[in-house]
């Protein structure tokens, strides 16, 4: 999936945003602490929630979106007073595929049998042939800010013999819906190639460490834990004891190998633990992939800002509960990156932040 544009309106707190489009690889949100920038990530979580079936209240939206070369458009509306879907359609290329109002639901202009008005049309439809791949799509969203990175991952002793014998290929692991840490575990043990490419692409950022592997401890429960060998120490470190920009590099690295063909990545406060060492290896990486991946991310760090082309910019901000983007375009920047950045500095919207 890419997403090309974003509406969002959540009435119940009072929070709208303006018609929002991102770029196909990378996209940089911008602007002043408490603009909005991490709230715009939120609405597009939420949307994947509605993919599920959740019941989000008062909320209406309109996103358009790429899927195996087919443009697609889902809007719909969740009703104020009964917290039913009173409105919703899916139109793939022009054409209505589901059209909802209060009463009935039609696909491919056949209405279906009578289903719940609290249940997006997508999920109550995953089944069909012409909804599944967009309800498969929106489950490929996923929002990282790496806050629990160091936490064990416990399972079965079981579970964890039917995940290596099950995921023994790339694609299997990749679409295997598991955490990024487990991926890299079954990479590990099934795909040693690709978990070779990570270690070296890891290695390249910290010279000083000599190996990597995820190990699993057997007591009550199979735990995880990501170890590094560095060089002089004798000894194998436990992730317990790796720094946090470390091992967010991990993660960041093994998503771009291990994540599913189609996924959207979101990223918050992107600079949070990383290194000025690792800034530009990450990001350099991101906009070099040749995987079918969007990543969309905020920041305020001078750094980060400055190490990515304002092509990719979106400027954030906001006036009352209404949040708008703008392209940098829209500002005559200068040509370079530094020149750019050092006007963005500049710009009264970006330095005065929320506008009452």
């Amino acid at each position: 999936m890419k997403i090309h544009s974003l509406t969002f309106n959540d009435t119940a707190r009072h929070w709208k945003l303006a018609p929002t489009k991102f770029n196909d690889r990378l996209t940089l949100l911008v602007g002043a602490s408490g603009v909005g920038k991490t709230q715009i990530l939120q609405s597009i979580m939420k949307l994947q929630r509605i993919s599920k079936g959740k019941l989000l209240y008062v909320v209406e939206w309109k996103v358009e979106f790429l899927i195996n070369g087919s443009n697609y458009l889902w809007e719909g509306k969740f009703d104020k007073g009964t917290y039913n879907i009173t409105y919703e359609r899916l139109i793939q290329d022009g054409v209505n595929v589901i059209k909802r109002d209060d009463k009935d639901i039609e696909l491919n202009g056949h209405k279906t049998v009578k289903l719940s008005q609290q249940h997006s049309a997508i999920y109550l439809l995953k089944e069909e042939d012409a909804i599944k791949d967009v309800y498969a799509d929106f489950q490929k969203i996923i929002l990282n800010d790496f806050i629990d990175i160091t936490n064990r991952i416990s399972i079965s002793s079981s579970d964890i013999n039917i995940r290596v014998e099950h995921y023994i290929t790339i694609k299997s692991i990749q679409e295997s819906g598991l955490l990024t840490k487990t991926k890299l575990y079954l990479a590990s043990k099934n795909v040693p190639e690709v978990f070779e490419q990570i270690k070296a692409r890891f290695r390249d950022v910290f010279i000083f460490v000599e190996d990597i592997k995820v190990e699993t401890f057997l007591s009550s429960r199979t735990h995880y834990y990501i170890e590094i060998k560095e060089q002089g120490v004798d000894e194998w470190i436990d992730e317990r004891y790796i720094s946090s920009g470390m091992l967010k590099t991990l993660m960041q690295i093994s998503e771009l190998y291990l994540s599913a063909s189609g996924t959207v990545v979101l990223i918050d406060e992107f600079e949070n633990s990383l290194g000025v060492n690792c800034i530009n290896e990450v990001i350099g990486d991101l906009l070099s992939s040749r995987r079918d991946l969007q990543f969309i991310i905020t920041s305020h760090h001078p750094y980060i800002i400055n190490s990515i082309g304002y092509e990719n910019w979106k400027l954030v901000t906001r006036k009352a509960g209404v949040v708008s983007t703008h392209d940098a375009s829209e500002f005559n920047l200068g040509k370079s990156k530094h020149e750019a950045f050092t006007q963005l500095l500049n710009l009264d919207i970006y330095a005065d932040g929320p506008q009452l």
